[in-house]
């Protein structure tokens, strides 16, 4: 299957369509950020089921907030001459949204990262517990598999 065209942005041909547009990156860059914070809060508190409710919002902003920059792209000269101040004050809130989305996928990563340990040292203490103990014809004890068994985890509950 093969994704749909992406549609080209429209051109801008006005200052209050620039203004428009700045305006609705800004309330969709809020957005995002109380995600991202509400998510942070979720993960920081172990409220992972909770926290993985707030993808489909996350990713729907993302995909409306890439919409609309791609519009600022294909129009960066107009809007530039046309609200440069604007310009500016998006910069700005853009370092913050940057440090804020930054501090999110740390928080994020840290989490994975620890889960990933967990369930991998439950598969380890499960395989080593399922492995023979015993002795040898020589009356030494057997060394242990180093092999683990694969452990399947289910993303649904």
């Amino acid at each position: 299957m093969t994704a749909a065209p992406a549609q080209r942005p429209k051109p801008l041909s006005t200052r209050d369509e620039a203004e428009m547009l700045l305006s609705r990156i800004g309330e969709t860059m809020v957005a995002l950020v109380q995600v991202f914070e509400d998510e942070t809060r979720l993960v920081r508190a172990g409220k992972f089921s909770a926290a993985a409710g707030l993808v489909s919002e996350k990713t729907n902003l993302a995909a409306r907030y890439l919409r609309e920059f791609e519009t600022v792209k294909a129009n960066a000269k107009f809007i530039r001459h046309q609200v440069p101040e604007l310009v500016e004050e998006m910069r700005r809130a853009h370092a913050s949204f940057r440090d804020i989305l930054s501090r999110n996928l740390r928080t994020v990563a840290t989490a994975q990262s620890v889960a990933e340990g967990i369930v991998r040292g439950a598969a380890e203490e499960a395989s080593r517990r399922a492995s023979p103990h015993g002795y040898r014809a020589d009356g030494r004890s057997q060394p242990a598999k180093t092999a683990s068994r694969p452990v399947m985890i289910s993303r649904s509950s």
